[in-house]
């Protein structure tokens, strides 16, 4: 069931945001700032009449980097081994690694976000791995899938899935998909994590509403209702010093047209530091109600419960709707 709701998100946004990525013009990544002092590799050696012309280093970079290129800026904050659980495990001679990162929008417009499409390992003999589903699914959630608003930030891993015996692993963001942006981040021989920046150049606060608000938002109108942290039951418990939290929220289509609604593709939770988390189909079973999914007629209001597993310790959540699979835009509402 887990497998099953992380592949859904993956192929849907994926397929939404395709086009839109091949658009970006290509760019250089150039360096913001850095969490430890850059090392040298060493000088150069100058080429005379009988040498051949020396060939263009590739500039790597390291995690905690802050990192801009074109309207993305990014730091990848560590990586860890992650251990395979009874749904998802790699193949033999292989293991799970999840990057962790913090991208921010430093644009004035949205700007689509695809793990599929723009992230991907090699390794010290060049091979390549790309975003695994099976390793995005024993990591837990935390996309960074989906559109960021302008100024908007998002923290969350992305699951790999290599050789036990790779050495020399390094993370690869391609900001054009088909261009030549792309950026190096070299990780080190043993896991590590870094704290995240304070601050990071681009971010800008985002409007945010209150429970209770009734928010437009193109020909839609959403009000969330409330906020419950149901105990589950046997069968539904959250994960140890986790807890459901449930979203109560109503939806109406104030259009001529129907629309449709996806929780897994258009909601999520934030907390302060960017991080997502991703509907939990076990806390949205612990709600006792049902999820605002499918289509809403025109002039039709839809009241549904959504649910989230966080830590027992989260403070300053955000309920996040993203609109724009219509073209309308993101809401944000902070929750008590």
């Amino acid at each position: 069931m887990n497998s099953k709701r992380n592949f859904v998100p993956f192929l849907a946004l994926a397929i939404l945001l395709m086009v839109s990525l091949a658009c970006g013009s290509s760019a250089s990544p150039t360096l913001v700032a850095t969490s430890v002092p850059p090392s040298n590799s060493g000088s150069q050696e100058q080429p005379t009449q009988a040498q051949a012309p020396t060939a263009v280093a590739q500039q790597n970079y390291k995690v905690g980097d802050i990192v801009a290129i074109g309207d993305h800026v990014l730091v990848v904050l560590g990586w860890e081994n992650v251990q395979p659980n009874d749904f998802s495990k790699p193949d033999a001679g292989k293991k799970f690694v999840a990057v962790e990162l913090l991208i921010v929008n430093n644009s004035q417009s949205a700007m689509p976000i695809s793990t599929l499409l723009q992230m991907s390992m090699k390794d010290n003999t060049g091979q390549k791995y790309d975003v695994d589903f099976a390793a995005s699914t024993a990591i837990g959630g935390g996309s960074l899938d989906g559109e960021l608003a302008p100024g908007e930030k998002v923290r969350g891993k992305v699951g790999f899935q290599v050789a036990e015996n790779a050495t020399g692993l390094q993370f690869v963001f391609d900001a054009s998909v088909w261009g030549t942006g792309k950026v190096f981040v070299d990780l080190g021989a043993e896991p590590v994590t870094v704290e995240p920046p304070a601050s990071i150049v681009g971010e800008t606060p985002q409007q945010t509403y209150k429970v209770g608000d009734v928010i437009q938002i193109g020909t839609v109108t959403l009000t969330v209702n409330g906020v419950s942290n149901p105990a589950g039951d046997q069968f539904s418990k959250p994960n140890p010093g986790n807890k459901f939290l449930v979203v109560d929220l109503t939806i109406e289509n104030k259009g001529t047209a129907a629309i449709t609604i996806s929780t897994l593709l258009q909601m999520w939770l934030k907390d302060p530091s960017g991080k997502k988390y991703d509907v939990d189909l076990m806390a949205s079973t612990a709600s006792g109600g049902s999820s605002p999914d499918g289509e809403i007629a025109a002039g039709e209001k839809l009241r549904g419960q959504v649910g989230f597993q966080v830590p027992d310790n989260a403070t300053g959540l955000v309920f996040v709707f993203d609109a724009d699979v219509w073209g309308s835009g993101k809401v944000f509402v902070a929750l008590p």
